[in-house]
């Protein structure tokens, strides 16, 4: 059985902006390895860590939720098999 939904625009899949603040974390944790070592390193260490985990689990609930398919550019009708 199919049926015809409309797709989602990118900007509302937690799938997606996992991804992104996955990307972010991880570029937050290699500006942290520059600093000289000390307390403030390992703050920034775990604060990239932190903000990884969440687009983690961010990335998997959304992708467990998805109820409609996203397209980046423009939104139309797609068949989906039940």
């Amino acid at each position: 059985m199919s049926r015809l939904v409309w797709t989602k625009p990118w900007y509302r899949s937690r799938g997606v902006w996992g991804a992104i603040l996955g990307v972010a974390g991880t570029g937050y944790g290699l500006w942290a390895t520059v600093l000289p070592c000390g307390m403030w390193q390992s703050v920034h260490n775990y604060g990239s860590a932190a903000v990884t985990l969440y687009a983690a689990y961010l990335a998997f609930a959304g992708r467990r939720t998805a109820s409609q398919p996203i397209h980046i550019f423009w939104r139309h009708q797609v068949e989906v098999h039940d």
